[in-house]
């Protein structure tokens, strides 16, 4: 017999294709039994998020493994082939859809680094936040806390971009094939829906959570329980994306993934193309606290550093004044046509502590057009040594004594 046609996630999901294959050798076994039973019973359950999606994505509604219930969603289904009107069917969803303890703690873990002993201890409150409001049915308080919350995890886990701007530009982000929210067919989907711009000031009831309106203030009837569902939705979306894409220690091909995309997204638009502009690109980040540009900047090795966390490294610098003066001209070793050059001049290093203490030394700063960037496909630039980051933890540490 001819199998269905396959949708985009249940084709590419390898945890639905070991589903299919356990329902079908079920459905095998003798009629009545207890396999069989339920083999026929969740029969359904493969093809569910790709008809989900393509019922309800348009709504606002995503389907994610870990925080919707697969009864409610095969039920709004039911409703919606019965012809329902969507507000009824958004009504349902709000009430039966969510796991709202599983999105909390997910969130919690994810967003904030942690649960114990929290990376990031104020994203992991304003995340607690949003589910007591919610609990308190404080709807004015969960939308906009859940969009600036996403805005800020979406930037920190690329490295590069906020989830809500420049769409078209994020075909290598915010998706993976291997996800149910963040398959292409999925989350990068549904965020159209959520962005379109909305011009002029308008009281209409919102039923989706625009994030251009509501957080520029000109769409502020949101204050629904859809609205919030739908946001935590997103939320859980987000949190189920950022899980399945995030580089692990133990992972070499995540981290190599990972720093791809993080490294051609950050490289082709700072375009370091000479030693003097990748110090003046360093010093600009440094003032302006951009340390996802100064990883960039920083010839750590493209495949095998885990960028995410020397990301969090610089961080830890957050209230020190870092500036490099450059005291000499640059000296190149090699031309444009070899496959790698370096460089290095005289530089002074003026470290200010958080207590507003300076310490300044004389230094030799290399640059770096290196052969190990071209080789991982990577655009040529020019990379300032990583020996810089021990002579400004030597400084703090003059500092400190």
């Amino acid at each position: 017999m001819t199998s269905a046609p396959k949708g985009p996630i249940e084709s590419d999901n390898s945890k639905i294709d070991e589903m299919s294959n356990l329902l079908e050798s079920a459905s095998l076994l003798p009629a009545g039994s207890e396999p069989n039973l339920l083999a026929k019973k969740l029969a359904g359950l493969p093809t569910l998020p790709d008809r989900f999606n393509k019922a309800f994505l348009e709504h606002g509604w995503v389907f994610v493994e870990f925080a919707c219930g697969h009864e409610p969603a095969e039920q709004a289904l039911a409703m919606y082939d019965e012809g329902k009107e969507q507000s009824e069917i958004d009504e349902f969803l709000a009430f039966k859809l969510l796991n709202i303890d599983s999105i909390k703690w997910q969130a919690i873990k994810l967003l904030g680094g942690g649960i114990t002993e929290p990376i990031n201890p104020i994203r992991s409150q304003l995340t607690e936040r949003v589910f007591q409001a919610y609990e308190d049915e404080d709807y004015l308080v969960v939308v906009p806390l859940v969009l600036m919350l996403i805005d800020g995890f979406s930037v920190s886990a690329t490295g590069t971009k906020s989830i809500f701007s420049d769409l078209a530009n994020h075909d290598d982000l915010f998706q993976s094939a291997e996800s149910f929210a963040g398959h292409p067919s999925a989350l990068k989907s549904l965020l159209p829906y959520l962005t379109k711009g909305q011009k002029g000031y308008s009281e209409t009831l919102l039923t989706m959570p625009q994030r251009h309106g509501i957080v520029h203030g000109v769409r502020l009837n949101y204050s629904n329980r859809v609205v919030a569902a739908k946001a935590l939705c997103l939320l859980a979306a987000v949190v189920e994306w950022g899980r399945d894409v995030a580089p692990e220690l133990n992972s070499d091909v995540k981290r190599r993934e990972w720093n791809a995309n993080f490294l051609k997204a950050n490289l082709a638009k700072l375009n370091a193309n000479s030693p003097g502009k990748a110090l003046e690109l360093i010093n600009s980040a440094l003032a302006e606290r951009k340390y996802t540009d100064v990883v960039a900047l920083i010839d750590y090795p493209p495949t095998t550093t885990l960028l995410s966390e020397k990301i969090t490294e610089w961080r830890e610098l957050e209230g020190v004044g870092i500036k490099i003066e450059r005291l000499s001209e640059w000296k190149v070793f090699g031309t444009s046509t070899d496959s790698e050059q370096k460089a290095r001049c005289e530089v002074q290093l003026h470290v200010t502590s958080e207590e507003g203490v300076e310490a300044s030394s004389d230094r030799t700063l290399f640059a770096t057009r290196s052969s190990e960037l071209t080789n991982a496909g990577l655009p040529s630039v020019w990379q300032i040594g990583l020996s810089i980051l021990g002579g400004i933890r030597n400084q703090l540490q003059t500092l400190e004594n």
